[in-house]
């Protein structure tokens, strides 16, 4: 499994060399969009927005995110050796409750504790200080690789920061649509594409973590930052990566049951830009190979194969209902009446009905 993920490491280090950049490549003359289900022609929408209200209730931190499309391939006991590796490096211990070597190895590993744990990649290993074995009758070891203190600082500002996020983006009676969407704003509004995080991160830092802090990076770092904060707010979410002809990275996403690709990278709001693209947001698989995604032999890092080809887990993508494309751009969303506003390529305002279907 090390070898594993240090190869699944050095591809993602390959979108260096090959730059996913961000959002559309050059406007043409399109047939606007028409006759979508749920988009009409309105003429009153003037700015930019959310609507805003006031939540009951704040989100609070979870140290325990699930994926309910990773666990098909995971067995429970896994996640279960999980949780206690998080509750023991929240509170800086050594040592935690674990049911196997197997479990073991996939809880202490890199690239789950990026994408499940993120300021706690590359910062503990699962190893022993004394040449003593790591795991041995029911408990695993923890190395940290910075002290305990740094460690645990380090950890409490990142979930302050997790929850001021979601706190300040979304709302606990959002839908999942809704919330996905928010989220998706969110990142495209915030987040800055910087092909040097990476490079200048070394050995001792992992790239989830990173561009949480820095709101930079490229591709294969918004993937899981955008999964990761779609987990914290009970939406299955996985990073997704592609190494053939394009190499590229987004999120799967299983919204209200179905499943979706979501692009954050290519929706960044670049300077000058005047908008927030929809185009890549819940795409079906037809729809993500016709912007040039081969999707033959994708990577998921929280499988332990890697290779989405060498497990039965299905990451499909066929509904096409939530399809606003063409070079839409965001204008404001009513929650009310379950309406998203945008306008067209021709600066033509539209509305999508988002409700029950």
């Amino acid at each position: 499994m090390k070898n594993k993920r240090v190869l699944c490491l050095v591809l993602a280090a390959a979108f260096l060399l090959t730059g996913c950049n961000v959002g559309k490549a050059e406007t043409t003359e399109q047939t606007v969009l028409s006759g979508v289900a749920g988009q009409t022609a309105t003429s009153d929408v003037t700015e930019t927005s959310v609507t805003e209200t006031t939540a009951s209730e704040p989100f609070e931190f979870n140290p325990h995110v699930y994926s309910r499309k990773i666990a098909e391939r995971v067995p429970q006991d896994y996640w279960n050796s999980f949780y206690n590796l998080c509750d023991a490096l929240r509170k800086g211990e050594d040592t935690f409750q674990c049911s196997s070597q197997e479990a073991y190895n996939w809880a202490t590993d890199v690239g789950v504790l990026c994408d499940l744990f993120p300021p706690a990649g590359a910062k503990i290993e699962g190893k022993s200080t004394d040449g003593s074995p790591a795991f041995e009758n029911g408990t695993g070891k923890i190395l940290y690789k910075m002290p305990v203190e740094d460690f645990l600082k380090r950890e409490s500002d990142f979930e302050v920061l997790i929850t001021d996020i979601l706190n300040s983006t979304i709302e606990k009676d959002d839908s999942e649509y809704e919330r996905a969407l928010k989220l998706y704003l969110y990142v495209a509004k915030n987040y800055v594409y910087d092909t040097s995080l990476i490079d200048k991160m070394g050995d001792d830092e992992n790239y989830v973590y990173a561009c949480f802090m820095e709101k930079r990076g490229q591709c294969v770092n918004f993937a899981s930052v955008y999964a990761y904060l779609l987990l914290q707010a009970d939406i299955d979410a996985v990073s997704y990566r592609i190494y053939e002809d394009l190499c590229h990275a987004w999120t799967y996403a299983v919204i209200d049951g179905k499943g979706y690709h979501i692009d954050t990278t290519w929706a960044l709001q670049a300077d000058g830009a005047d908008g927030i693209y929809l185009d890549y947001f819940m795409m079906s698989d037809k729809e993500r190979i016709a912007d040039g995604c081969t999707l033959t032999d994708p990577d998921v890092t929280l499988l332990p194969e890697c290779n989405v080809n060498k497990t039965n887990v299905k990451f499909e993508a066929t509904d096409d209902h939530y399809c606003i494309r063409d070079y839409c751009r965001f204008v404001s969303l009513d929650e009310e009446k379950k309406i998203v506003h945008y306008v067209t390529m021709y600066d033509e305002q539209k509305e999508f009905y988002y409700g029950d279907i």
